[in-house]
């Protein structure tokens, strides 16, 4: 299975948005109080959109990765979600292009206490079969590797019941895989290969890659991914690990200075803004309620126009809400990510009709001439990278149909046997 591709889109995440109550309250005589907050768990549906993963053809049945990730995150979401006890997300829509680094940061901006990107492996050959999950090796933060390896012995024994195969016995079904660039971790340390499980570590979060079984193998799509019921058993296996690994998680609680009358939603006071949740006043965080994403400073204050917070950058409206997709500010424009709100800096992002949008490391969409990565791009009317052929300034340039990659020191040939030749600048030198 492909697991590195980093590609983004600009289609609208899905998220399962904390459940607030959003309306005036009445505020009576402050008093300190304590109440248990859930655990935050992401469920990671991988590839999808552009990313289709592996797919097979077992007795005229076509299995297709990403549908069988997509149905199994949800499934497990709905499970999860009949717990008191669990809050989840998911990192994205069903037909989105997801980079792993946007996967990570949702579940960072949830403060996930877990992240589970949910697989199925492939193989060239039919033989390899079973399950495993993907951790870090512990080279650097070893507490969220020992996190980790506790949930994952916690997925391979629920899903051994339904009769799935652990594959490496001698790490109790563990797999590990090491950079293999040179790459490494702030420490100095080798980094894991990985992207979810690396950059899950970077951002001190236990996230995990579990691999349910192989589409290549007929006997594993058979016995486990062939129909929507058994899917469901798989989902279920995952919830109930999930389920047991927040069981030993210490206790979360939050205290502050509240009404203790239960009242949840906003309250204006001397002409700011305040939320309450079951008469707490919250302050110093994101708030994912119903109505959008806010943010309240250190004193609880809804607050304003541009804010970096855990070193993401936000606009919130003149209304509180963060800006979500696409905004026009002073002649340029910012997209921000659909599920979390935060803003996407030097990156590539490709919508679901592959159409390319490239941001500077502001945030601001290029227009016209845009050099990124070392490759040449052209940034039409549309706001988007151009693809084919395009005449500038009485010069034909050549746009690769799907990268958006400049044509330069090359000579092709179409399908109709004519050959066109790009010079060091990409203009076209046999076509007028």
């Amino acid at each position: 299975m492909k697991k590195g591709k980093k590609i983004l889109s600009i289609l609208l995440a899905a998220s399962v948005g904390v459940t607030g109550l959003i309306g005036s309250s009445t505020v009576y005589g402050a008093q300190k109080t304590e109440t248990k907050q859930k655990y935050v768990v992401v469920l990671d549906p991988g590839h999808g959109g552009n990313e289709s993963g592996a797919y097979a053809v077992h007795n005229g049945k076509v299995y297709r990765e990403e549908e069988i990730n997509w149905k199994i995150s949800n499934y497990t979401m709905q499970a999860l979600r009949k717990s008191q006890d669990i809050e989840v997300h998911l990192t994205k829509t069903q037909n989105e292009t997801l980079s792993l680094y946007s996967r990570v940061m949702a579940a960072k901006q949830y403060k996930a206490d877990l992240l589970v990107s949910q697989h199925i492996n492939d193989s060239e050959s039919s033989s390899p079969n079973g399950a495993s999950v993907m951790i870090s090796r512990g080279t650097y933060r070893p507490e969220i590797a020992a996190k980790e390896k506790l949930f994952g012995s916690y997925v391979l024994e629920e899903l051994g019941k339904l009769g799935i195969r652990r594959r490496f016995p001698e790490t109790g079904g563990m797999e590990y895989r090491m950079s293999e660039n040179g790459s490494t971790y702030p420490n100095g340390q080798a980094r894991d290969y990985y992207g979810i499980v690396a950059q899950s570590v970077e951002q001190n979060l236990p996230g995990v890659i579990i691999e349910h079984a192989f589409i290549s193998s007929p006997s594993d799509a058979y016995n486990f991914l062939r129909s929507d019921a058994k899917l469901k058993k798989i989902a279920q296996a995952d919830a109930n690990a999930i389920i047991r690994y927040c069981k030993q998680l210490p206790e979360k609680t939050s205290s502050d200075t509240g009404n203790g009358s239960g009242e949840h939603g906003w309250k204006k006071v001397n002409g700011e803004y305040y939320f309450y949740k079951n008469g707490i006043k919250q302050t110093h965080r994101l708030l994912h309620l119903k109505s959008g994403i806010y943010y309240v400073d250190k004193d609880g204050k809804r607050r304003y126009g541009w804010k970096v917070i855990d070193g993401q950058t936000y606009y919130f409206q003149k209304n509180g809400k963060a800006a979500l997709g696409w905004m026009q500010k002073n002649g340029h424009w910012y997209f921000f990510n659909a599920t979390s709100g935060f803003l996407y800096k030097d990156i590539m992002l490709i919508d679901g009709e592959g159409k390319i949008y490239i941001f500077d490391k502001d945030g601001k969409r290029y227009d016209g001439w845009c050099t990124y990565k070392g490759n040449k791009y052209y940034i039409d009317e549309t706001g988007s990278a151009h693809t084919g052929w395009i005449k500038i300034k009485g010069k034909w340039y050549y746009f690769h149909k799907r990268t958006a990659v400049m044509y330069k020191n090359c000579t092709v040939q179409n399908s109709k046997g004519i050959k066109y030749t790009f010079n060091s600048k990409g203009v076209c030198t046999n076509r007028k």
